[in-house]
């Protein structure tokens, strides 16, 4: 996703794990997938400490050049001009503002809900891709994976609780929901892109929007940080950015459709993250909310892998 939670980008091409050089040659990349998870829940933990001194612009464009800082190195080379030249910059552009856009609405959603909370309505990201190609893309998607779809979006209902009124989630949902909404958008025109250009023009290409708009726009909103929030945000650049290294790592050595499962796990550091620096714990709504995105997540990944992992 725009802000790298969540499970793999299935759309990014990637090398398959070299035979004979392990036991098991996808546990590198689970462990690898898994230590991203980590760094990015310390992200989020350092960003949702910082908002109280400064502005949810200041994060994103700190988290938007650790992930250009990423790319390239990711890239394993400096020739930005070589590297940045694309078949479709109309199409790369989109994709770059979505990801700009969604990575607002994520910080938005996480200044105003609980990790645990924001994190398990993120995580209906795949059930949005698969809803999305198949009206877009038309590809084909059967009955049960459409149930799958609906019970996952009547699971973050029970997340947001729109019957509560001012006493559940409320309108902060949005944030969060249209965060989720541009990341299957983003990955659809990804699906697109990776015909014509090279993984690492793609990745480069990311953050480009974020970066220059929120530059551009900078003198409007930056506050100069104190030494605390400072240190906030550095931890913001390197657990985003080497999180996203690490997930790009992921696929070289393990297959997306091995590596989503255990995107979930994320709820778990975020609802640790919460109870322990933040006092807040999910109450049985919540769960039953997260555990039927969980199951509807995992029956869409199982039909996936049935079908050969097409979508």
């Amino acid at each position: 996703m725009s802000h790298s939670h969540g499970a793999p980008d299935r759309a990014a091409p990637a090398a398959g794990p070299s035979p004979g050089k392990a036991a098991n040659p996808h546990l590198t990349g689970i462990l690898l997938f898994l230590a991203a998870v980590v760094l990015i829940n310390a992200s989020d933990i350092a960003a949702k400490l910082s908002f109280g001194s400064i502005s949810v612009y200041q994060v994103a464009l700190i988290q938007a050049l650790g992930f250009l800082a990423t790319g390239f190195v990711a890239a394993r080379s400096l020739n930005a001009r070589r590297i940045l030249k694309t078949s479709n910059w109309r199409l790369q552009i989109l994709r770059s503002s979505c990801v700009f856009v969604s990575a607002l609405f994520y910080y938005k959603g996480l200044e105003a809900l609980a990790l645990a909370d924001i994190i398990a309505i993120i995580l209906l990201g795949p059930l949005a891709v698969t809803a999305l190609a198949a009206v877009i893309l038309k590809e084909q998607v059967g009955p049960r994976r459409w149930a799958a779809c609906f019970v996952g979006f009547a699971g973050s209902m029970l997340i947001i609780r729109p019957w509560l009124g001012t006493e559940g989630i409320g309108l902060s949902a949005l944030w969060p929901v249209g965060c989720i909404s541009l990341y299957a958008i983003h990955i659809i025109i990804t699906r697109h892109l990776t015909k014509t250009d090279s993984t690492s023009t793609i990745i480069l290409w990311s953050p480009l929007v974020g970066v220059t708009l929120l530059t551009a726009a900078s003198p409007l909103y930056w506050v100069w940080p104190d030494a605390t929030t400072w240190l906030g945000l550095i931890a913001v650049a390197v657990f985003s950015g080497a999180s996203n290294g690490l997930r790009i790592r992921s696929l070289l050595h393990a297959p997306a459709s091995v590596l989503a499962p255990f995107g979930y796990s994320e709820i778990v550091g975020g609802t640790i993250a919460g109870l322990l620096i933040f006092g807040t714990f999910p109450d049985g709504w919540s769960w039953a909310g997260i555990a039927v995105i969980i199951c509807s997540g995992l029956y869409v990944w199982h039909r996936e892998r049935v079908r050969g992992g097409q979508v």
